[in-house]
């Protein structure tokens, strides 16, 4: 997954406002996992988009890798 120019092969997915496009290869990756969850973070720690495979888990110790701060 990367960010870069528009290609006719993309899919594009628009939710609240906002526009994705999705090449091939990462759609099939996204489908296999269950799906993709796109959130803002903006903590002292962490600023920015946060993309998550459904599959990857979210908290700590779970491995998905949703705590930064843990340890």
């Amino acid at each position: 997954m990367a960010l870069d120019e528009p290609n006719d092969k993309d899919e594009k997915y628009t939710q609240g406002g906002y526009t994705i496009l999705v090449d091939p290869q990462t759609r099939d990756v996204v489908d296999q996992s269950g799906g993709l969850t796109i959130d803002y973070v903006n903590e002292p720690h962490q600023k920015g988009y946060l993309l998550r495979l459904n599959n990857q888990g979210g908290g700590c110790g779970d491995g998905g890798g949703g705590c930064s701060g843990c340890g």
